[in-house]
């Protein structure tokens, strides 16, 4: 189950944005759920000149790469928006998305 966290409604009048990425967060966290499901040794795919992986694996391998660095960037923008608003009564430790 994925949770969707929305951000603070306060926020929203100076980073409206903050929805739509909660969102896209979100929908990444599904995506690494389904394709680490589906393909369980995905993160161990190993690129052995001698065995060529199924092109199916491969893509979920370069999607879940990918994936995990957009959930990266969303937490550096995250961090960032909270540097922004500066001492408000916000956990610094939440994430926004």
């Amino acid at each position: 189950m994925i949770d969707l966290c929305m951000p603070d409604p306060r926020l929203l009048q100076h980073f409206p944005e903050t929805t739509t990425l909660a969102v896209l967060d979100a929908a990444l966290a599904a995506t690494q759920l389904t394709l680490g499901a589906e393909y369980p040794a995905i993160e161990e795919l190993l690129f052995d000149p001698s065995h060529e992986p199924s092109p199916t694996l491969l893509t979920a391998h370069l999607l879940m790469a990918r994936t995990s660095e957009l959930r990266d960037m969303l937490r550096l923008y995250s961090a960032a928006v909270h540097r922004a608003i500066g001492p408000l009564d916000f956990d610094p430790h939440d994430d926004l998305f």
